[in-house]
Formats: structure tokens, sequence, C-alpha cells
């Protein structure tokens, strides 16, 4: 007996962002495209609507780097990804105005340092907690990177945010109803 998927009706006051990482050692389609075509299909198959759509590529640490080396793909990937770095993608790169904060209120640059366990490089300290920060104190400091980051300045559709936009659009961007 087939049965109908049930319809979800969007309440475009509600915010549903979808983000998409390809299933493989390979850059994501254009974000706009993606956006377009999960659109159409998720409305037509299911009836789920949603607000938009992030292309992010995967990040070659945890899981993935054991994907990655389990498959012999890892040094190919991450000349895939250094070869795809785009200087435009900097700017609106989350760890430049945003922290990671884990559940013992360490301070990380971003949630895949933090992954790997790199903490932030604020006054000094090797080990900063939250609340000993100094908000001051990270205006200068250094954010701590890795080849992993080449993950987030891939492309022109897949930084940490997605597809590239003015840092104005992007720290809308999370929290756009459109």
């Amino acid at each position: 007996m087939d049965r109908e998927p049930a319809r979800i009706r969007h309440r475009p006051e509600l915010p549903l962002q979808l983000v998409y990482n390809p299933n493989g050692a390979f850059l994501p389609d254009r974000q706009a495209k993606l956006e377009a075509d999960y659109k159409r299909e998720l409305q037509r198959e299911f009836g789920i609507g949603f607000n938009r759509l992030f292309a992010l590529a995967h990040l070659p640490i945890a899981r993935v780097t054991s994907w990655l080396r389990h498959n012999s793909r890892q040094e190919s990937y991450l000349e895939l990804l250094a070869n795809a770095f785009n200087p435009e993608t900097v700017e609106g790169l989350m760890c430049r105005d945003t922290i990671n904060v884990s559940w013992t209120g360490q301070v990380f640059d971003c949630d895949f340092n933090q992954m790997l366990n790199l903490r932030a490089d604020v006054g000094g300290g090797e080990n900063v907690f939250l609340w000993d920060l100094q908000p001051a104190a990270l205006a200068d400091a250094p954010i701590r990177s890795g080849e992993h980051c080449f993950g987030c300045t891939a492309g022109a559709d897949s930084s940490c945010g997605g597809a590239i936009e003015t840092p104005a659009e992007a720290k809308s961007a999370w929290s756009d109803n459109g």
C-alpha cells in the first residue's frame, strides 16, 4: 500500500536553514544551484520548504580524515582544497569574528579547531576559559590554523559560512528569514 508522504507546512516566520556537505572527496556544487534543486525536490517529494541552504566542503578532520586515509584519498583531497584556495573567502571566515566554547569553557577559534584541540591563542595562555577571557585580547590574537583551514577557503561556494558573501551578508545569513 503506497502512502502519500506527510506534508509539512513551512512557516517563513520560523527560519529553517539546511546545511549541505557532499558525500565524498570533492567540493560541493554552487550553493545557489543546490539551494534551488533542494527547494524544488523537497517541496515536490515531501512538501517541505526552507529558507536557505548553506553548502560546505568537508573539513579533513576526525571521521572525514579517517575515511580519506582508508580510501587513499587524503593527499589528493588536501591538494584539491589547497588548489581551490580563494582569498576572497578570508574576510568572511567565522574564525575572524566568532569564538567556539567547549562544554568545559575552553575557548577555540572555531569548532573545527575544537575538534583538533587547537585552543585559541589569546593572551599567551594555552588554556583560555570563557570566564577568564578579556574581550579586548581577541582583537589582536592570532588565529590558529592548519591544513584543515583550506576547507573553509576552497572555491567560490564553500567557506565555513556557505557561499562567499560580503561580511555583512555572511553575518545576517544565519538569521535571515528570506
